[in-house]
């Protein structure tokens, strides 16, 4: 078994290169055992044995990738309650993010299928996703299986690496200030001001956690301002796009003018009302004690 003390922490430079391509994949030593990794258990005639399938090593491989996955996220993240913890861990064991692994591995191209699900290749449908997330674990199992000495570390640095995007997501959802439309409304906000969130870009789908990015942005209007670019952010909802980009506007080199101009703004509004006031009074309706 391996050491793991230091595998939640990852690395700055493991991080940045998973966002853009694959970590390499392992090899399985043993080629029967990576034989059974991909041939489905319906592809067997009756008499030969179920170790020919992947089956047993999907049982191995998903046993050792969920005590991983909490392993890690338990390490990571010690500010999470269990609930949290456990909705970081789905992220990365779920059906979705393993069936999406083996197809940018292109599994699917090396796998043997019935047809039946086969028949489900172009349109993605569960029984599908079900299989891809089963190849992937069974994978893992594999390695394992056939570099006893190794496998586990050679997963342990594997799937640190391919998980860190998603790793890095869950940090990054912590910590938005889900404060900052209210705070940028504060600072300047003031009479015949507009601030709008609108769309910066157009949704894109993520190819790895298989949810939407939403792209939004802050303009602000008034005080000598119009549809001045603030911030932009992105998120998995528009509302957290938003909160994103309300955070960007607040360090915005520009807001201290703005700002600025909002107290000014905010001094003539005043006097214009004490005026107001003192004008009704002197009609004859005195301000009631």
């Amino acid at each position: 078994m391996p050491q793991y003390k230091n595998r939640a922490q990852g690395s700055k430079s493991s991080a940045k290169s998973s966002e853009h391509q694959l970590p390499q994949l392992p090899s399985i030593l043993d080629p029967s055992i990576a034989k059974s990794a991909f041939t489905h258990v319906g592809m067997l005639n009756t008499q030969a044995p179920s170790s020919e399938s992947y089956e047993r090593l999907e049982f191995l491989g998903d046993s050792y990738l969920g005590f991983l996955s909490a392993q890690i996220v338990h390490s990571r993240y010690p500010n999470f309650d269990p609930g949290r913890l456990s909705q970081a861990r789905q992220l990365l064991v779920c059906n979705t993010t393993f069936a999406g692994f083996s197809t940018r591995y292109k599994f699917n191209e090396r796998a043997l299928l019935p047809v039946e699900i086969r028949a489900q290749e172009d349109h993605r449908g569960k029984l599908w996703t079900k299989t891809m997330g089963d190849l992937f674990e069974a994978y893992v199992g594999a390695i394992i299986t056939s570099d006893p000495d190794h496998g586990y570390a050679i997963i342990d640095n594997w799937m640190t690496e391919l998980w860190e995007p998603l790793l890095s997501s869950q940090v990054e959802a912590d910590e938005i200030n889900r404060n900052a439309k209210q705070e940028l409304s504060v600072k300047i906000m003031t009479k015949g001001t507009k601030i709008t969130y609108s769309d910066d870009a157009p949704m894109q789908k993520s190819s790895l956690k298989g949810r939407d990015i939403f792209f939004v942005k802050v303009c602000f209007t008034g005080l000598g301002y119009q549809d001045f670019w603030l911030g932009a952010g992105k998120g998995s909802s528009k509302s957290e796009a938003g909160y994103v980009a309300a955070s960007k506007a607040l360090q915005h080199p520009e807001l201290p003018a703005i700002i600025e101009k909002k107290k000014e703004q905010d001094l003539i509004n005043a006097a214009k009302k004490k005026e107001l006031e003192e004008e009704h009074r002197e009609k004859g309706h005195p301000k009631q004690a």
